[in-house]
């Protein structure tokens, strides 16, 4: 039996956090007895807590989620883990932090393979960074075994901007536990907004951080405003909760714009929204867009790098927008909102598409990569 840590800072809810999560859930005895994974957090917290399998042996490194401190102090942690424990594969799965995570398996044990799974754009990553920091990038790629990439826009990425070789790249999408999301779609969300015969919904969920472009969803909102009835809904929380909810009053819809903070069953209110919305300057995946598609309800994109283009395929399944333009969003948003034609179209193909990505379809090719390293 092999062993194989999975990384990550730690259970806070997000696509990569979901990803390991519903890999944890399939995870049957019978793979058990080849490969016996260990979860490795920086800090046990998080949103996703309670969805880890009992089973799972989980290692919490006591430390804060980020700065310099923190990553010195993973790097001295995780190696002396490493070195005592010698699994024969670490998986990085949080983009910002994997060169803490390379480096540390490499003082730990040079025996040990070192896969990153590329859940964002690397160039977002590297273009925010100082030179230094862009030389320990490179170098701890240079140590990387694998990558997983998500979607084939990062991949495409990583070798043609970043000069990595294609026979170190394997692309392994993210996965929605369709199951779940059915099996929890219709529990109550208890809010006036869903109040019987009221005015349709369109609703958000994610971090509130700039990367999400919240702005541009409140100001398409605005926009929206002046054509129809309708409530916005926004579901999370994040650094930029108070500016966001100043700009909604700017902007007048205060009245009609409810920040509901974090929830820990987002399907049951997604599934009783009328439209889904996703505003993002970036998107490596977009893992919340399949789980609205499993709910049956249809999906409005910006064609953010590199997620939505790879799930969306515009007027079939959904629709796409250019990045940073509201008013095009706010006509998405009005065409789901009044074309019961187009509706019907994307709420059906949406479910089909949700179920390309069910977890049960995509673990396997996880496991063939983990074959593939040890061989």
């Amino acid at each position: 039996m092999a062993e194989v840590m999975l990384f990550l800072p730690d259970l806070a809810i997000g696509g990569a956090e979901r990803d390991v999560v519903n890999l944890l859930n399939h995870w049957t005895p019978q793979l058990r007895t080849k490969w016996m994974p260990t979860l490795v957090l920086q800090r046990h917290s998080g949103g996703l807590c309670d969805q880890v399998p009992s089973w799972v042996n989980v290692v919490s490194l006591n430390l804060p989620r980020a700065g310099l401190r923190s990553s010195i102090s993973t790097l001295w942690k995780l190696g002396k883990l490493i070195r005592h424990k010698r699994p024969q594969v670490v998986v990085a799965f949080h983009t910002a932090s994997f060169a803490w995570v390379v480096f540390a398996s490499r003082l730990g044990s040079r025996g040990t393979k070192v896969v990153v799974s590329v859940n964002n754009p690397f160039s977002r990553l590297y273009e925010t960074s100082t030179m230094r920091w862009r030389l320990f990038f490179k170098w701890a790629c240079k140590l990387t075994d694998c990558f997983w990439t998500v979607t084939p826009g990062i991949a495409e990425e990583m070798y043609s901007s970043f000069g990595i070789p294609k026979q170190k790249i394997v692309g392994i999408p993210s996965t929605v536990d369709v199951d779940m999301v059915l099996s929890s779609k219709d529990a109550p969300a208890n809010h006036h907004a869903f109040a019987g015969g009221g005015a349709p919904v369109v609703i958000t969920a994610g971090r509130l951080t700039a990367q999400k472009r919240l702005d541009v969803l409140l100001q398409a909102a605005s926009i929206l405003a002046a054509k129809i009835e309708f409530r916005l809904m926004i579901l999370g929380e994040g650094d930029l909760r108070e500016k966001l909810e100043q700009l909604a009053a700017r902007l007048g819809i205060s009245d009609r714009t409810f920040f509901i903070g974090f929830v820990p069953n987002l399907w049951g209110f997604i599934s009783k929204a009328s439209v889904f919305a996703l505003s993002s300057d970036y998107e490596g995946f977009g893992n919340v867009l399949l789980e609205a598609m499993a709910c049956g309800v249809p999906v409005v994109a910006t064609r953010a790098p590199f997620g939505p283009e790879y799930i969306i395929s515009n007027e079939k399944n959904g629709l796409l927008t250019p990045t940073g333009d509201p008013e095009a969003l706010a006509n998405a948003l009005w065409r789901l909102l009044v074309d019961l034609k187009l509706r019907q179209l994307c709420i059906e193909g949406g479910l089909k598409r949700a179920s390309d990505f069910r977890a049960e379809k995509v673990i396997p090719s996880i496991f063939v990569a983990l074959d593939s390293l040890i061989k």
